[in-house]
């Protein structure tokens, strides 16, 4: 027998039913695991079909990607609505020139690059890079476009968050990968 800690004895041995009561009901035997045991770990082989963890710069580059949309959108709407403005002072003054039609143009080019950074993005967080690839070629050429035309003024910011982008795409950790 043991002592408990108010210097009392319980019984070691089974344990004693109180009188009047049924025993408890047995538990039915585990039915057999189909297919057999499953492993205690995974197989050698199994610890190599584990894909290694995306590169900090490729989403780096997707964040940039989803930021230069974002900005190129909101240019792209810019560039429509000062197009517009133009177009309607060209026709109200009868120059003669297309230049309202042009930058307009330019706008909804922007939007359309906007929408394939935002589409890029997404692909480069699935690892997929091509299409980031082109949406910064694009926005690039686009904003050089916009820089010549407003005389250095227009097309900076969406550039150089464009140029970081394939800066990020193209260090050696986001080309693996």
């Amino acid at each position: 027998m043991s002592v408990d800690p108010h210097g009392t004895g319980s019984p070691q041995g089974p344990q004693y039913q109180q009188p009047g009561m049924a025993p408890p009901p047995a538990m039915p035997p585990m039915p057999p695991m189909p297919g057999g045991a499953l492993p205690a770990s995974p197989m050698p082989g199994d610890i190599h079909m584990v894909r290694p963890e995306r590169p900090g710069t490729l989403t780096a580059a997707a964040v940039f990607g989803f930021i230069t949309s974002a900005f190129e959108i909101i240019g792209g709407l810019l560039w429509i609505l000062g197009g517009s403005l133009v177009g309607d002072l060209e026709d109200a003054y009868a120059t003669g020139t297309d230049y309202g039609t042009l930058i307009m143009l330019l706008g909804l080019a922007s939007l359309v690059v906007g929408g394939v950074y935002i589409w890029g993005g997404a692909t480069a967080l699935k690892c997929k890079t091509p299409v980031l690839y082109a949406a910064c070629g694009v926005g690039l050429v686009l904003n050089t476009v916009a820089m010549v035309l407003s005389e250095g003024r227009n097309g900076w910011l969406s550039g150089v968050l464009g140029l970081v982008t394939l800066i990020l795409l193209a260090v050696p950790a986001s080309r693996k990968f």
